[in-house]
């Protein structure tokens, strides 16, 4: 499942958004994602660390309208820190992709595949997956390496909408190569 076409996308493990972990604990969380960082880099293979500076300007019924993160809060949590050369996308928008140059960056790199893992599950890891899935990327999301605030979001990203973007796998499927056995349809 992994070689040189596959990239990590390692989203919003930061200061302000480790709090969201609620369906995982967050040091559970930044485990599960400092191993598969290190598979990736032992083997050469290239990953992107993605990280919200803020909130855009559009208002909702949660916000009213563009807020910045302050350096603290952006801060992306040591366990998962980029090392040097390893590139880091800052956006505001939901998806990695929204007002970034990251599409051109990955096909620059050859990328066909992209694993994505972080927070939250059904904010910035399914609008993630669904603008690379829009953008003809295969999408892997390891269950195990995302959490988010709400279970029941949480469940339904991970059980109806990642399958018709892309695939699941658990961590250890993914670094042995294994399929995940929810991925297979049973035949009648």
């Amino acid at each position: 499942m992994l070689d040189d076409r596959t990239a990590l996308l390692v989203v919003d493990l930061q200061a302000i958004t480790l709090g969201n972990a609620r369906t995982r604990p967050p040091q559970e969380l930044l485990a599960e994602v400092a191993s598969l960082i290190a598979v990736f880099r032992a083997r050469g293979l290239p990953l992107w660390h993605v990280a919200t500076t803020g909130i855009p300007r559009g208002t909702t019924n949660y916000s009213q309208g563009a807020r910045a993160w302050t350096a603290e809060q952006a801060a992306i949590a040591p366990d998962v820190a980029p090392m040097a050369g390893e590139p880091i996308v800052r956006r505001a928008a939901w998806s990695a992709f929204a007002n970034t140059d990251l599409a051109a960056q990955l096909d620059d790199a050859g990328v066909e595949t992209v694993v994505i893992v972080g927070l939250a599950t059904p904010f910035g890891i399914e609008s993630t997956a669904r603008s690379a899935y829009d953008l003809g990327y295969s999408v892997i999301v390891p269950t195990d390496a995302v959490a988010a605030p709400d279970p029941a979001a949480h469940e339904w990203t991970l059980t109806r909408v990642i399958p018709l973007l892309g695939r699941t796998v658990t961590v250890a499927e993914l670094i042995s190569g294994a399929p995940d056995a929810a991925n297979h349809q049973e035949e009648s």
